[in-house]
């Protein structure tokens, strides 16, 4: 069993740019490599560090993942509660578009990244920071639910919202990894949140 715990956090400010540093450099180089050839070497050597800083951080390249995973997992979380924002004044499946389409905008913008760390690299997929991402679209769901009680047509709400969460978040993963343009993924993207509305209320949302 891996231990996927840093051996030590930065406290001082340059410490903290090198630990920064070593973790964006892995993102960097998943982006145009693989995660089989990456290696401490050249994270350090991308990084500007020597093998030596690396290693007072990180015990090896799992660990480094680790934490890459769990910041990028938080970054998507953070962008779709903040969609919530302007989503709310919204017509309801406007809304709904505007929050998907942040989370695969999120994710498309760092393809390569979110696609190594969720489809190439299996023991990320059962980091907690990665279950707890997951279980924040579970909640972020449930939530939207609960505001949306008047509206919407659910025979068990609970959990139809849960088994729309577990749709919408794989989704998600498909179109922004799907190879093909802007445009394209711009209209998947849409007909997704015209499909959950469509799920959720019982009618499309441009009947009547």
């Amino acid at each position: 069993m891996i231990d996927f715990t840093p051996k030590k956090l930065p406290k001082q400010a340059r410490s903290r740019a090198s630990f920064d540093a070593i973790i964006e450099a892995s993102a960097q180089l998943l982006s145009g490599g693989t995660y089989e050839a990456l290696t401490t070497n050249h994270i350090a050597q991308r990084a500007g560090v020597s093998i030596g800083t690396l290693y007072e951080f990180f015990s090896n390249k799992e660990t480094i993942i680790a934490i890459l995973a769990e910041r990028r997992m938080q970054a998507l979380v953070t962008v779709m509660q903040n969609a919530l924002i302007p989503a709310s004044s919204m017509r309801p499946w406007e809304g709904v578009a505007h929050i998907l389409e942040s989370a695969v905008a999120t994710m498309v913008a760092e393809r390569d990244v979110y696609h190594a760390l969720l489809r190439q690299i299996p023991f990320v997929r059962q980091l907690p920071a990665v279950r707890a991402s997951r279980a924040a679209m579970t909640d972020f769901t449930q939530m939207i639910r609960v505001r949306s009680a008047d509206v919407l047509n659910l025979p068990a709400p609970e959990m139809d919202a849960w088994l729309i969460s577990q749709m919408l978040s794989n989704a998600i993963l498909e179109i922004a990894f799907r190879n093909t343009d802007a445009a394209t993924r711009a209209v998947l993207t849409r007909e997704l949140a015209r499909l959950t509305y469509r799920m959720a209320v019982g009618r499309d949302p441009e009947a009547g």
